[in-house]
């Protein structure tokens, strides 16, 4: 007869929350209780809301971590995790990594706002929340996070649907908010800017991507309200061009002069509205701690940078400058861009920039100016004005500690590339401070230029002795050269990157293994045909290194 009858599928359910919590009491093994948690929301309730003391004796002590970092995280997962957690006080990082784009439309488990307000109010401490492609959150996890974490100082959204009534709630509730990046939300308007402006005012890092409806006037306004503002990233920014009216924004400029000289980092990537004239409306900001510009793929030309970086009424101490796919209509103006931050500079990168259509042949001596700080140089794909830019290196620069070169624009021979790196060191003026500068070299990445051999491999011999990082991928090397380099070999070397390099054969891992290369642990042999994996394996074992193949 018991068996007869017809029972209710969730009998449990109808017992009071104390006597599920008593049941889930007595599993000893706090798997067994996370695999509850993932049952429903109500034993996922009943379990994250009882107290550390309440399992003992039959739970075990575990490690306590101050990060709950998951990826491909779903409800379950992420309630499971929380459950786990024996002292939830002490979490103050949530971090929750996603799957591309296609994997939340292929129909598998999600992360809802039901999770984020779970874990949320479990974690009632956190610092800092992380969300990476969690594409099924609504605005409404923007309210929750608002609502339940009153001590968040860092947020990073990406790829959600956030909207400005969501961050405008961060903002206000949030009072200790120091750092957000939020990118790839489309209901993101330039609303979301004045409500940072307006309740925000702790915010010392700030990072938008694709965005392009927010314009350049609203980008000006924030950074003339926040003057406690350190970094700025703007990626896919700035679509429009700014419709603000000279005078007007002269005097709004003066009335907040001094609350510009916080900023220290700038970075401009993709920003099609940005033009010449936008930097000039940047530079009457005034930022006088500005350290670090980067400017990538944006409208802007030598002539508005130039205005940014060239007011001798208030120079800028910039450390570093990365200019990507930028526009320069002279090589000359690339050099008159340098002088005016010549002093403090410490890294120049310059990637697949231009240069117009007319490179001079010599250096003008009058813009060779003295960098005493230089530390690295990178030009990738630079082919018109790598060479003049090792001229100047030769006159100006004396404490480089790396260079990287990708894309040389000929031959690396006497007469390209490694004349101009041996003429350094040669000149009987300079021969000695050169020599020392380039001693100290620890990294030389000379990737993908045509031919390196000859005279060059002499010269890297004698002059850099101290390298602890070589690269010379796709190179037209042979053992040879190889062997020509490695005869007093390189006491510090650790790691030597040779892939791509048709003409390198198995020689060269006996030429390596009889050479003075004591530090040596890494070896990239990647797509060099004629190196098999027999010879790496053995090699592999008897050198103890780490060979890529």
């Amino acid at each position: 007869m018991y068996q007869s009858r017809v029972l209710q599928q969730d009998l449990i359910n109808m017992l009071p929350e104390a006597c599920i919590a008593e049941i889930f009491r007595h599993l000893e093994n706090s798997k067994d209780r996370e695999s509850c948690a993932s049952v429903c929301w109500r034993w996922a309730d009943i379990l994250v809301s009882q107290q550390p003391d309440f399992w003992s004796p039959f739970s075990v002590h575990q490690a306590v971590h101050r990060c709950l970092h998951l990826s491909d995280v779903d409800d379950a997962k992420l309630v499971e995790a929380v459950v786990g957690i024996h002292s939830r006080g002490v979490v103050t990082d949530l971090d929750l990594h996603n799957g591309p784009r296609e994997a939340v439309f292929a129909g598998g488990p999600q992360l809802t706002d039901t999770a984020i307000r779970f874990v949320t109010t479990a974690c009632r401490n956190l610092k800092s929340v992380c969300l990476v492609n969690c594409l099924s959150l609504t605005n409404k996890a923007a309210w929750i996070i608002a609502s339940n974490c009153p001590a968040l100082e860092n947020l990073v959204i990406l790829q959600s649907s956030i909207s400005d009534d969501g961050l405008s709630q961060v903002a206000k509730q949030c009072r200790n908010l120091k750092s957000l990046r939020i990118e790839g939300s489309l209901s993101i308007t330039e609303a979301s800017l004045k409500a940072l402006v307006q309740d925000a005012r702790r915010l010392e890092s700030l990072a938008l991507g694709s965005y392009p409806q927010i314009r350049e006037d609203a980008i000006l306004t924030l950074l003339m309200n926040q003057p406690y503002l350190d970094k700025l990233e703007l990626k896919g920014m700035m679509a429009g061009e700014s419709h603000w009216i000279g005078a007007r924004q002269s005097s709004a400029l003066n009335r907040h002069f001094r609350l510009f000289r916080q900023l220290s980092s700038l970075i401009l990537v993709k920003c099609p509205g940005l033009q010449d004239l936008g930097m000039l409306k940047f530079a009457r900001i005034q930022f006088r701690m500005l350290r670090h510009l980067v400017i990538d793929d944006c409208r802007v030309t030598d002539r508005g940078l130039i205005w940014l970086v060239g007011d001798a009424m208030n120079p800028m101490k910039l450390k570093t400058i990365k200019l990507a796919r930028f526009q320069f209509y002279t090589a000359a103006a690339a050099m008159k861009v340098i002088s005016f931050v010549c002093e403090t500079i410490e890294s120049i990168i310059l990637d697949s920039c231009d240069f117009g259509i007319m490179t001079p042949l010599h250096l003008d001596g009058a813009v060779a100016r003295w960098c005493p700080k230089l530390r690295v140089l990178r030009m990738e794909h630079c082919e018109k004005i790598m060479y003049l830019f090792l001229s100047w290196v030769d006159k100006a620069c004396r404490g480089l500690k790396e260079i990287r070169l990708i894309g040389s624009p000929a031959p690396v021979d006497d007469h390209g590339i490694a004349g101009r790196l041996s003429s350094i060191l040669h000149r009987n003026r300079i021969a000695k401070i050169e020599m020392r500068s380039l001693e100290a070299l620890q990294e030389l990445i000379l990737d993908e230029c045509p031919k390196i051999s000859g005279n060059f491999t002499v010269f890297l011999r004698a002059h850099c002795p101290n390298l602890i990082k070589l690269g010379l991928n796709r190179v037209q090397i042979n053992d040879g050269d190889i062997k020509s380099l490695m005869v007093a070999g390189f006491e510090h070397l650790e790691e030597l990157n040779l892939m791509g390099c048709p003409l390198i054969t198995k020689n060269v891992l006996r030429i390596l293994a009889t050479s003075s290369l004591p530090k040596l642990r890494r070896v990239n042999l990647s797509d060099c045909p004629n190196v098999m994996q027999e010879t790496i394996d053995s090699y592999g074992r008897y050198c103890g290194w780490e060979i890529e193949n």
